[in-house]
């Protein structure tokens, strides 16, 4: 990353008590491609663990940071499933965290967690239809097997964009739901797909995922998004 546009200090507290570990999210200056896409990159470091830097694109300066606050949210939630994550005391607030309100930490509350009351308690996609649906098993290093199932929604127009929405449902019944937001429906769907193997991998540390054809793997490939189509010839 050449240029730091910004960046927060994290605290990540394991759950078996060990010392804490600092945690920092950077994302970049907005910069155009060859072909008039703008990117952003972004980077999450944590101690005693190699860096991961991803890349975010977007239509425009703005998009491509919006789009870069989706991917550091999903990279920082995935590691919430392994532990904790806090700010730090460097970047507390000055006023208490509310329990109403998303966590301190997120860059993109509106976005990568976006709360619709109108859906209840019940699974996110209940209420609209499904696109896709995998199920998968993860097998833990003691054997045990538990399932995991994958569902992608229909993306919609939602306050101005697109958004294509998906939720993880275990294991031991958990819920993570998400979505991919994008200027077009199909870059709205690139977001999410890109999102879901993060979200897999971290659920995966500890084990190794099935499908239910037997075959190793969740099979979301990593989907490389910095490669972008050029500009058709005028």
């Amino acid at each position: 990353m050449n240029k730091i546009l910004g960046e927060r200090k994290l605290v990540f507290k394991p759950p078996d008590g060990s010392p804490p570990r600092t945690v920092i999210a950077r994302f970049g200056h907005p910069e155009p491609e060859s072909n008039g896409i703008w990117c952003v990159d972004v980077e999450v470091e944590e101690t005693g663990k190699p860096g991961t830097t991803s890349r975010a694109h977007g239509m425009d300066q703005a998009q491509a940071i919006l789009h870069a606050f989706v991917l550091l949210d999903a990279q920082i939630e995935a590691m919430t499933e392994r532990g904790s994550i806090e700010l730090s005391e460097s970047n507390a607030p000055v006023e208490p965290e509310s329990a109403d309100e998303p966590e301190a930490w997120r860059f993109a509350p509106r976005i990568a967690s976006e709360d619709d009351s109108s859906l209840g308690s019940e699974m996110m996609l209940a209420k609209v239809d499904v696109l896709g649906e995998r199920e998968l098993t993860l097998k833990g290093k003691d054997g045990n097997e538990e399932s995991v199932i994958v569902r992608l929604g229909h993306p919609s127009m939602s306050r101005g964009y697109w958004r294509a929405p998906c939720e993880i449902v275990g294991p031991k019944g958990a819920v993570q739901r998400r979505s991919g937001a994008g200027e077009d429906s199909i870059q709205a769907l690139t977001h999410v797909l890109y999102l879901i193997p993060i979200l897999l991998d971290s659920l995966a540390e500890d084990g190794e995922f099935h499908t239910r054809e037997g075959a190793t793997g969740h099979w979301f490939p990593r989907i490389l998004i910095e490669d972008q189509p050029s500009k058709a010839a005028k």
